[in-house]
């Protein structure tokens, strides 16, 4: 029985092949000009532009598809060091710009996570005055809601206007994030000061872990974008400028949110560690109280019990009656002792 083969490629078809795949790391292309919303581009139009400024293209595909990166490292529309850059798998936010372009990485969430995670992705990009170029390992949010705004026919002048839009989608994903952990919070605040519920303080815990994380996620990437609107290169517009500022502050208030919302929960555990020793103080105190009024009776108990000659009572009938009414009185004595010296 022969064995299968895989069929064979004609080598002068290769090129045509290769040009009109579609790899599976191309999420999606797209050309602008000011003529109207964006069309999006087949793979065959991604590998040979033919645009010029004012037009511009973004790619958006997946680092780790073979073909995508076959072909970026043969494109010329950009610098060595960038491709190397945007194939790599390095997650440290950093922003690097120049009249040639601008190269860096914005932590974003992960999408299709539950929702009491915040798990860190990490987006590589790259633009300059005819491109924007996006690169990243699994689905972000910022990514898919830029998508669905350019889809749905918005129209951007330049790839730095492009850019501060997929800030605005990066802000919009945190922003929604934060305002689901702020509600936990509310509830967790209200059932805490209703003293309904027991597990709040493990909660608190993870939400606070939560916070934390997306703290370390906006702080580098405030600090850069206020380092791009600084720098102005030559290229970019003053309008896409100003845009790229109005995202760096609206990320600095989600920052001021952040901060608000992590200091109610550092506060929300506080007053639960203090719920919860109270608590412990009430139930050490009745237990401290029924020791006292046991301890009478125990000393009556243990010195009647003393098996030694001339115990009085031993030939009465009613000589338990009477050791137990002593042991009573002791015991009301005692009570009105500490209710008179106010220990209880």
């Amino acid at each position: 029985m022969n064995a299968l083969r895989a069929p064979t490629v004609d080598p002068l078809m290769k090129p045509l092949i290769d040009i009109f795949y579609e790899p599976a790391g191309l999420i999606c292309a797209y050309h602008f000009d000011a003529s109207g919303p964006a069309t999006l581009l087949k793979w065959g139009e991604v590998q040979k532009p033919r645009y010029r400024a004012p037009a511009f293209t973004w790619l958006h595909a997946k680092n780790a598809d073979a073909k995508v990166r076959d072909w970026l490292k043969d494109f010329d529309g950009v610098p060595d060091h960038v491709r190397r850059f945007l194939l790599t798998s390095d997650a440290r936010p950093c922003l690097h710009a120049s009249d040639g372009g601008i190269y860096g990485t914005l932590a974003d969430l992960k999408m299709g996570l539950a929702g009491n995670d915040a798990e860190k992705g990490v987006l590589h990009y790259f633009f300059d005055r005819h491109r924007l170029i996006t690169m990243r390992t699994q689905p972000l949010c910022s990514t898919n809601l830029l998508r669905q705004v350019v889809a749905e026919g918005r129209i951007f002048t330049n790839p730095m206007e492009l850019f501060a839009g997929l800030l605005h989608c990066l802000a919009d994903g945190f922003s929604e994030k934060i305002e689901h952990l702020a509600e936990r919070v509310d509830d967790i605040e209200e059932s805490v000061l209703s003293d309904r519920r027991s597990g709040d303080r493990i909660e608190l815990s993870a939400i606070r872990r939560q916070l934390a994380e997306m703290r370390r996620y906006i702080n580098p990437e405030r600090h850069l974008l206020l380092r791009l609107t600084s720098q102005k290169p030559a290229w970019a517009s003053l309008e896409a400028l100003n845009q790229v500022t109005q995202s760096t502050d609206i990320l600095n208030s989600l920052h001021a949110t952040l901060e608000a919302l992590y200091e109610r929960a550092k506060l929300l555990q506080e007053e639960i560690a203090s719920q919860m020793s109270e608590q412990m103080n009430r139930n050490l105190m009745a237990l401290s109280v029924l020791t006292a009024l046991l301890m009478p009776a125990t000393l009556v108990s243990g010195i009647f019990g003393m098996n030694v000659a001339g115990l009085p009572g031993l030939h009465e009938s009613t000589s338990f009656w009477w050791v137990m009414g002593i042991m009573v009185m002791l015991g009301l004595a005692t009570l009105w002792l500490l209710k008179k010296l106010k220990m209880w």
